[in-house]
């Protein structure tokens, strides 16, 4: 994966949870599936392919879950202000 889709990826999944989460305690909490989904998607990609792992292969723990994450940080903040624009065209105010 390169490092635009997993920007995209994140952004989108933080924009479906700025969208459908009302509370933004909550909206903070569910943006943590991001990088734990992608720390299991590492594991598992790596334990797959053990002839590809190589000395730097552990950064990728830090790194894989690192760009999905600032997208989803970025998509939560677009999709909570289109909530609160949509809510307040709603109510005419």
């Amino acid at each position: 994966m390169t490092i635009e889709t997993l920007l995209i990826g994140g952004a989108l999944t933080g924009f479906i949870i700025g969208l459908f989460f009302r509370s933004p305690k909550l909206g903070c909490a569910a943006l943590w599936i991001v990088p734990l989904v992608m720390i299991a998607y590492v594991y598992a990609w790596q334990s797959a392919h053990p002839e590809n792992i190589r000395s730097t292969s552990g950064l990728d723990f830090l790194f894989v879950p690192l760009w999905p994450s600032l997208g989803a940080m970025g998509g939560y903040v677009i999709g909570i202000a289109l909530r609160y624009f949509i809510l307040s065209k709603r109510n005419g105010s």
